[in-house]
């Protein structure tokens, strides 16, 4: 920093500036404010299961969803299609996998709704930071008529993905999953987060939206309990 030459008296002397935060500090930031938009550190830290019931639509049809999550990273989703049958879809800390009622395959089915290998991550989005490698900040974006941050956050496999935060509350609002699909490579599922609600002292989106490039799979949240006892066998490929 240039100090000023100038002599006089000390009022006239050139303000220090204060230091430029570097992106990691603004990063930081965005991620401290949508944590305590969210809740208590305590109460975030604390939910270590959750079971989450709702219903779905898609094209017309509905039906209900199930979804369990335990750390670290154990989850369950269960899809009820009317006259088609059951669709889990697991993920035991090591081994991905999906049952249809066709069968059961690990990692490459071809159905798209099947292929949202994360799609339960939404749901316990406060420990968003240990999910990427490294996140930065991107810019500021206009989304739904709300200022927000978009910021660039990379897995330690595969592509980048990115996070919208509402500049305002601090809350997620859209998060840019990128997904696998046979014969395409990648490409990114926009999942829309909307009707906060506090549940055990945390906020959870109620009602999730994932946009895909054909249709919206559209989730709405009746029930959330935390801390329940699961068993670990639920989440293990059958």
């Amino acid at each position: 920093m240039q100090l000023s030459c100038a002599r006089g008296p000390a009022s006239e002397a050139t303000p220090a500036t204060s230091p430029t935060p570097t992106e990691e500090a603004i990063v930081d930031q965005i991620l401290e404010h949508y944590e305590a938009a969210l809740g208590e550190k305590e109460a975030i830290a604390g939910i270590t299961s959750q079971r989450l019931k709702g219903t779905w639509e898609l094209a017309g049809m509905t039906g209900t969803i199930e979804v369990w999550r335990k750390e670290p990273h154990k989850t369950l989703t269960v899809i009820e299609f009317p006259y088609i049958g059951t669709l889990k879809k697991g993920f035991d800390g090591e081994t991905r996998w999906v049952q249809t009622p066709a069968g059961t395959f690990t990692d490459s089915n071809p159905q798209e709704i099947a292929e949202l290998e994360r799609d339960a991550e939404v749901y316990g989005a406060a420990k968003i930071k240990s999910l990427f490698e490294s996140m930065k900040l991107e810019r500021k974006a206009w989304l739904s008529g709300r200022d927000v941050y978009v910021i660039e956050g990379k897995p330690a496999k595969g592509p980048a993905e990115k996070l919208f935060f509402d500049i305002e509350n601090g809350l997620l609002v859209r998060w840019d999953m990128a997904r696998r699909q046979a014969n395409r490579g990648v490409v990114f599922v926009k999942v829309h987060l909307d009707n906060y609600k506090e549940v055990d002292g945390v906020k959870v989106p109620f009602n999730l939206r994932f946009a895909f490039e054909q249709f919206n799979f559209r989730v709405e949240l009746q029930k959330i309990e935390h801390n329940i006892p699961i068993n670990d066998a639920i989440f293990r490929k059958p």
